[in-house]
């Protein structure tokens, strides 16, 4: 939710870039509590996951927010 709306939505310097960089930050932060004991094996192959199959439809979304010919929310965030 973070990376695909309130990013894209609340960050004016948001684009793809930024938000590839924002994943691999989180899974760089994840593996470190993985690595501490902080959280479990499941939750950090969880979040590498989650980031693996929702990355194309963040970007997409980013391509649809940034389109100036879609003036239809709705549209951008797939309602």
């Amino acid at each position: 939710m973070f990376l695909g709306y309130w990013f894209i939505k609340k960050a004016m310097w948001a684009n793809k870039t930024t938000i590839k960089e924002n994943a691999a930050s989180l899974k760089k932060f994840y593996q470190y509590l993985y690595e501490a004991g902080k959280v479990s094996e499941e939750a950090f192959s969880a979040l590498k996951e989650t980031i693996k199959e929702d990355m194309p439809e963040w970007l997409a979304t980013m391509d649809r927010y940034d389109d100036p010919e879609i003036e239809d929310m709705e549209k951008v965030w797939g309602f």
